[in-house]
């Protein structure tokens, strides 16, 4: 069955994250809940709980600091930041050290989409808009890499007064990156 968390945009309720099965019938983050429910007879919707979340997520952060590099940090809602810069080849190298990240992660039930590039915002674009589970940006191609992601791949704050409809990956994610 497919389950969706909502929560609150101002005075809407809105999906605040789905799941695959959600996610597989048209439903997204930042659609209205109603909508969701309209379009989805056996949808499960449960409260978001974004302060048990964010608890979560430093818990995360600090297993993450414990297992893979000395430099690791909580990217609330939903990443972490992980600056493998010399601890890699501990993890057997890069596409090792990602295919580990995301097959632990899925071991106990959290979808991980994994990158590593010369920068965080370049790791974190491509983990949240790119296909595919894990991505090793070449050394030096993150702008290539980037181009052609939608605008809030670049996480830039909104004018005053402009809502968005769209957010980040539903997915639980985890960016990871090394610094030249």
């Amino acid at each position: 069955m497919p389950l969706v968390l909502v929560g609150h945009d101002g005075r809407r309720r809105v999906v605040t994250a789905a799941d695959v099965a959600a996610r597989r019938v048209g439903l997204r983050v930042g659609m209205p809940a109603t909508k969701a429910q309209a379009l989805v007879a056996d949808l499960v919707m449960m409260d978001a709980e974004p302060l048990a979340d964010a608890e979560a997520l430093e818990r995360l952060a600090i297993w993450a600091l414990q297992r893979y590099a000395p430099i690791a940090a909580a990217d609330p809602p939903d990443g972490l930041v992980i600056d493998t810069s010399g601890a890699d080849h501990l993890h057997g190298g890069e596409e090792t050290m990602l295919a580990g990240m995301v097959q632990r992660f899925s071991s106990v039930g959290i979808a991980a989409r994994v990158a590593v590039a010369d920068c965080w915002g370049a790791a974190h674009a491509t983990a949240r808009h790119r296909p595919g589970d894990a991505t090793i940006v070449p050394c030096a191609h993150g702008g290539e890499v980037i181009f052609d992601l939608p605008i809030g791949a670049l996480r830039l704050p909104a004018p005053s007064g402009y809502r968005s409809s769209t957010s980040s990956s539903s997915s639980r994610s985890s960016n990871t990156r090394r610094t030249s």
